[in-house]
C-alpha cells in the first residue's frame, strides 16, 4: 500500500506504520527490542533480524538483540563473532556513515563467494543471503547497527522493501540514542533515578513551559560555565532569542505530545567557535504511558551534548587531506550521509565512497567507527 502521508511506496498501512514507529520509541524504556525486531521480520517476510548497540572501549554490547524465525546452534553466533571482521556484509557497512541504510546485495555478488569457507561455515547454517543494514550510531565512542535477512532460496527484498527499511532507519536510531542515553534504567525502578545518575550529558525533564522539573548533576554544573544555555527562574532558556523561541516551541510540542502515542525528536545546533565547542540540543517526549515513568504531568526530556570542535587544520596537515577530502570529513563528522551529500558535492555516491577509502588510508584506518575515533584526538 502507498503511504501517502510520507509519499513513500512501502507495503504498509498508515496505521501499522505508526503502530510500529511507536513501538520502536517505547523500546529503550520497555526493553522491547525483540519485539520490535519479531514485527520488522513479520511485516518485511524476513528469516532474522539484528540489533546491537556497544561502546567501543567494553568488550561486551550494551544491547544485542537476535531473532530468527528458525532453530539455529548458539555457537553458530559465536563463531560470528569471532570472525565478524570476514563477514562481506561488515566490509561494505564499516565504510558507511551513520543514518544509512544499504541493500547489501547491491554491492557484494554472493554468488561468487559460495565456494569460501566463510559462506559455508556461516552463510549456510544463518541462512544469510539477501540483507538490508542501516547504521545507527557511528560517533566513534558508540556503534550500533541494525540488519534483516531472507535465504537465497528466498525472493530478494524489493524495492517497497527497502523504503520502509530506510523510514524505520532514523526512528530506529533516534531509539538507539535514547537508550544510550538511559542505559542505566534497568538497574532503577524509575526514570527520575536513572537521569540523575546519567554522568556524561546534561539532561533535563520540563514541561510544557520550559518549567524545570529535573536536571542531573552533571546539567547543574555544566550550565554554571557556558553562556549559551541557562537556568533562569528555575526555566530552560538559551541566550540567543531565535534560538531560545526555538527551543520553546520544541518544548511545547514534544511536552504535548507525552501522553500519546506518537513520537518525535527535534535538534537544534549552535556553532560556537570562540569557546571552540559545539552545543547539540535534543528535545523528546517522556513518554507517561510507560510504567516505569514517575513523573505525572505531561513533560520532555531536552538533552545537552557539549561537543569540542577539531582542529580542522591539524587534521588537515596531519593526513595531508586535499580541499574536497577535507570538506567530505567535516561533512561526515557531522553524521551528514553520503546519499545527502552526492548533490552538494556535485559527484555520484560511488564517487564519494571512492573519496572515503582515500581517506581511510592517508589516515590509516579501516573503517568509520575507526576514523571516528582517531579524529576525537585531534579535539582542540
Amino acid at each position: 500500500m502507498n503511504n501517502s502521508n510520507k509519499n513513500i511506496d512501502i507495503n504498509l498501512s498508515n496505521g501499522e506504520l505508526s503502530a510500529l514507529i511507536g513501538d520502536i520509541y517505547d523500546a529503550p524504556l520497555s526493553g522491547g527490542w525483540a519485539d520490535v525486531l519479531d514485527k520488522i521480520i513479520d511485516i518485511t517476510q524476513s528469516n532474522k533480524a539484528f540489533f546491537v548497540l556497544q561502546k567501543l572501549k567494553e568488550d561486551k554490547p550494551l544491547l544485542l538483540e537476535f531473532q530468527t524465525t528458525f532453530d539455529h546452534c548458539p555457537n553458530i553466533l559465536k563463531d560470528y563473532n569471532a570472525r565478524f571482521k570476514e563477514d562481506p556484509f561488515y566490509k561494505v557497512t564499516k565504510i558507511s556513515t551513520e543514518g544509512e541504510a544499504l541493500n547489501l546485495c547491491d554491492y557484494i555478488d554472493l554468488a561468487q563467494l559460495k565456494s569460501s569457507q566463510y559462506y559455508q561455515d556461516l552463510f549456510v547454517p544463518m541462512k544469510s543471503y539477501h540483507c538490508l543494514a542501516g547504521i545507527l550510531i557511528r560517533d566513534g565512542e558508540y556503534d550500533s547497527a541494525y540488519a534483516i535477512n531472507r535465504g537465497e532460496d528466498d525472493k530478494p527484498y524489493s524495492p517497497q522493501d527497502f523504503n520502509l527499511f530506510k523510514l524505520l532507519t532514523p526512528h530506529m536510531s533516534r531509539a538507539a540514542n535514547t537508550f544510550k542515553i538511559l542505559k542505566l534504567y534497568k538497574n532503577y525502578g524509575n526514570i527520575s533515578k536513572s537521569i540523575l545518575d546519567q554522568s556524561d550529558k546534561a539532561i533535563v525533564v520540563c514541561d510544557e513551559n520550559a518549567k524545570i522539573i529535573l536536571s542531573n548533576s552533571f546539567a547543574n554544573s555544566k550550565v554554571e560555565k557556558v553562556e549559551q544555555v541557562s537556568f533562569l527562574d528555575n526555566k530552560l532558556r538559551l541566550s540567543n532569542a531565535v534560538y531560545n523561541r526555538q527551543l520553546s516551541q520544541y518544548i511545547k510540542h514534544c511536552a504535548s505530545l507525552s501522553f500519546n502515542q506518537i513520537n518525535s525528536q527535534e535538534t537544534i545546533i549552535i556553532d560556537d567557535f570562540v569557546d571552540a565547542e559545539n552545543i547539540l540540543i535534543t528535545v523528546s517526549p517522556l513518554n507517561n504511558r510507560n510504567e516505569m515513568n514517575d513523573i505525572d504531568i505531561p513533560c520532555c526530556m531536552v538533552t545537552i551534548s557539549f561537543q569540542q570542535i577539531l582542529n580542522w587544520s591539524l587534521v588537515a596537515r596531519e593526513f595531508r587531506l586535499t580541499d574536497k577530502e577535507l570538506q567530505l570529513l567535516k561533512a561526515i563528522y557531522s553524521m551528514k550521509k553520503l546519499n545527502d551529500l552526492t548533490e552538494s558535492f556535485g559527484v555520484t555516491y560511488n564517487t564519494l565512497r571512492t573519496h572515503l577509502q582515500a581517506i581511510f588510508k592517508k589516515t590509516l584506518v579501516n573503517s568509520q567507527t575507526e576514523l571516528m575515533m582517531k579524529l576525537n584526538m585531534f579535539k582542540n
